[in-house]
C-alpha cells in the first residue's frame, strides 16, 4: 500500500481556480448590509436579575475583590461543583 503526502501544488491550484471563479463575477452588484435586531423578549431580559438588590451585588463584588487582593479569598470546590450541577439540571 502506497500513501502519498499532501501535494502543496494541488492545494495552491485549487485556491487559484476558486479565485478565478470569484474574480469572474461582478461582486459590485451584490452590495448588502448587515443588520441586527433584538427582539422584544431580548430587550426585556436586560431588566432580569437574580439579585433584586444590585447594590448588595456590587458590595459583594467589592468584598470579594478585596479578599483576592489580600490573598484571603477561599474557594469551596464542593459548592462550585454543586452550583454547576444545579445549573445543568433541566
Amino acid at each position: 500500500m502506497k500513501i502519498n503526502g499532501i501535494n502543496p501544488n494541488k492545494i495552491i491550484s485549487a485556491y487559484g481556480d476558486n479565485k478565478k471563479k470569484v474574480e469572474g463575477k461582478d461582486l459590485q452588484k451584490v452590495k448588502g448590509t448587515d443588520s441586527i435586531e433584538i427582539s422584544s423578549l431580548g430587550k426585556s431580559l436586560k431588566n432580569y436579575s437574580l439579585d433584586l438588590n444590585p447594590a448588595a451585588s456590587n458590595e459583594k463584588i467589592e468584598r470579594i475583590r478585596e479578599q483576592i487582593e489580600k490573598g484571603t479569598y477561599k474557594v469551596d470546590g464542593k459548592l462550585i461543583a454543586q452550583g454547576i450541577l444545579e445549573e445543568m439540571k433541566p
